[in-house]
């Protein structure tokens, strides 16, 4: 269990690190918008903060459970499709479904980047606590359902690595939308 957890930490540290570089863009980029109605960089960021909010929710308190089921000096093992699990939520990082947000994650754009900044940071911090509680394998005694793309059951490193790929599809999206605003300047 040890890989796992290692695994979905380096996760966690490439893409908020990432993230976090975001900040120290230009704010034009920033609020650059190639369309309307589409959301621009500050907008993506602070989708990922609801986002990760609410996910957090769950991790917390599915973390809080397997803490109260652990047993002293047990060791719990993967099954053999455990893996297979993972390159499922693998997906979530592309484009490849659909993917419609509920009302309650969809971004103001009235958030203060400062705010969104340390919010991020937070999240952050409670998804490495959360691992290390979960160091010995605990984290497989709680498993929770995950409705999008039709995931199932993920116990709790299952769920804090969606929560690492939904952060790399928006960074994807930050990319393009750099991309768009280098172009949007070359035409003008």
């Amino acid at each position: 269990m040890r890989n796992v957890v290692q695994f979905v930490r380096e996760a966690l540290i490439n893409n908020f690190r990432e993230l976090d570089q975001w900040f120290q863009e230009d704010a034009v980029l920033l609020h650059f918008k190639p369309e309307r109605g589409q959301w621009n960089a500050r907008e993506v960021l602070e989708h990922i903060c609801l986002t990760n909010y609410f996910l957090l929710l769950t991790i917390n308190k599915s973390t809080r459970r397997a803490l109260e089921r652990k047993m002293d000096g047990l060791y719990i093992m993967p099954g053999a499709d455990y893996e297979a699990k993972f390159r499922q939520i693998e997906i979530v990082s592309s484009k490849s479904f659909g993917w419609v947000n509920p009302a309650h994650l969809e971004p103001s754009g009235t958030r203060d980047l400062d705010e969104i900044r340390t919010l991020l940071k937070q999240q952050f911090a409670q998804c490495m606590y959360n691992l290390s509680m979960l160091k010995n394998g605990e984290g497989r005694l709680v498993r929770t359902e995950m409705t999008v793309n039709n995931l199932g059951k993920l116990d709790i490193y299952q769920y804090i690595f969606f929560l690492t790929k939904h952060i790399e599809r928006h960074i994807a999206q930050l990319h393009e939308l750099r991309d768009q605003y280098e172009e949007s300047a070359i035409m003008i």
